[in-house]
C-alpha cells in the first residue's frame, strides 16, 4: 500500500525553487504544535479541572487552564523556531515579540484553542492560525499586524474531535491531514478541499433567535420550512459552539455557519476579525465558498485593534449570496 505524504514531507515537496525553508519550518511546527496540544487534551480529566475559570483574556471571555496550556505550547515551539518575529494571540493581551528575532520575516496570528467551552463535555475544539509578512524590519506595530492579518501567506485549523485533522491553505487550495496515533504524524488525505455549493445544514445559535436583525430571521425561518417553503428543500441545524468545528464540516460536506450581531449585548457577533474570521474566510475563499459579515466580504473589512469582532457567515456560496440580499433589501 502506498503511504501518504506526510504534512512535512508535503510542505517540503511544494517549496519554490530556491526557498530559504523559514515558512516550511513554521508550518512543520505549527504542525508540532497541533500534535502536542492534541496529546494534552487527549489526557482529558487527568490534566484538572476542564471548565471555565475565573480568569478571562483580552477579549473578556473566560479561560480554561488548557486555553493557556495550549496558548503556552505554540508559543513555546515558535520561540524555538527563531524565525518568527512575534506572535499574536487571542490569549495574550498584546503582540508577543520573540527577543533576538523581532526583525524576521513572519508573523504568527493564532487561536489556541477555539470552543474550550466543550471541553468539560469532550465535544469538539479547534486551534486556528494564520502566517503573515512582517511588513516591518523591526518589531512590527498593532497597526502594521491589523494591515497584515487580512492578507495572510498561509491559514489553517486543526481539529481535535474523534480524530485529529490539520487543514490548511498557502493559496493553491485548501490541503486536509489526518494523525495517525501510532507514529503521530499527520498524512495528506483530503486533497484539494472543496465547498459544495449545495447546501443542506446551518448553524447558527437559536438561543439568541429573538435578538436578530430581519435579515437573519427570514433567512434562517425559510430554511425550516421546507418543501413546501421557499426554499423548496429541508435543512438540518448543527451548533458545535466552535467556529473552527463548524468550518471543517463545511469543507467536508459544505453548509452555512452564521454567527451575526445580536440585540442582546453583542452588536459585533462574538469572533474576532485577526484570530478566526480572517484566516476562516482565507480557507473559506479558498474552498470555493464565502465569507461576510452580512454586507461586506470579510477580508475587506478593516480593523483598530487586536481583539476587534465582527458579524461573521460562512459557507456555501449560493447561500451567502442570498443572506447578503436579504441584508440590502431589509
Amino acid at each position: 500500500m502506498k503511504l501518504a505524504l506526510t504534512l512535512e514531507q508535503f510542505i517540503q515537496s511544494n517549496e519554490a525553487p530556491g526557498a530559504s525553508g523559514i515558512f516550511s519550518s513554521i508550518m512543520s511546527d505549527l504542525g508540532l504544535s497541533c500534535r502536542m496540544t492534541a496529546a494534552l487534551l487527549r489526557k482529558g480529566n487527568f490534566t484538572g479541572d476542564l471548565s471555565k475559570g475565573a480568569s478571562t483574556n483580552s477579549s473578556g471571555d473566560q479561560q480554561a487552564p488548557l486555553d493557556i496550556q495550549a496558548n503556552n505550547i505554540f508559543l513555546n515551539i515558535l520561540k524555538n523556531n527563531g524565525s518568527v518575529a512575534a506572535l499574536v494571540s487571542e490569549e495574550l493581551e498584546e503582540i508577543h515579540y520573540f527577543e533576538g528575532s523581532e526583525d524576521q520575516k513572519y508573523i504568527v496570528i493564532l487561536d489556541p484553542l477555539d470552543g474550550s467551552g466543550n471541553l468539560d463535555i469532550n465535544a469538539p475544539v479547534s486551534s486556528i492560525f494564520s502566517i503573515v509578512r512582517n511588513p516591518s524590519n523591526t518589531k512590527p506595530t498593532t497597526e502594521e499586524v491589523l494591515k497584515a492579518g487580512k492578507d495572510p501567506v498561509a491559514a489553517g485549523i486543526c481539529l481535535y474531535g474523534l480524530a485529529t485533522t490539520f487543514a490548511f491553505c498557502t493559496g493553491d487550495g485548501v490541503h486536509g491531514f489526518s494523525q495517525d496515533l501510532e507514529s503521530g504524524a499527520f498524512f495528506y488525505t483530503h486533497p484539494y478541499m472543496k465547498i459544495s455549493d449545495e447546501a443542506k445544514e446551518v448553524a447558527i445559535n437559536f438561543s439568541n433567535k429573538n435578538y436578530w436583525n430581519k435579515a437573519i430571521t427570514r433567512y434562517v425561518d425559510e430554511c425550516f420550512l421546507g418543501k413546501e417553503g421557499p426554499r423548496q428543500k429541508y435543512f438540518n441545524t448543527r451548533w458545535y459552539a466552535s467556529a473552527a468545528a463548524e468550518l471543517n464540516r463545511i469543507l467536508v460536506r459544505g453548509g452555512v455557519f452564521i454567527y451575526p450581531a445580536c440585540s442582546n449585548g453583542k452588536p459585533q457577533g462574538v469572533l474576532r476579525k485577526l484570530y478566526e474570521a480572517w484566516p476562516m474566510a482565507y480557507l473559506v475563499e479558498a474552498a470555493g465558498g464565502k465569507a461576510t459579515d452580512g454586507k461586506t466580504r470579510v477580508l475587506d473589512l478593516e480593523a483598530s485593534d487586536l481583539h476587534e469582532r465582527t458579524p461573521f457567515a460562512m459557507g456555501s456560496s449560493s447561500e451567502i449570496d442570498l443572506l447578503e440580499k436579504y441584508h440590502k433589501n431589509q
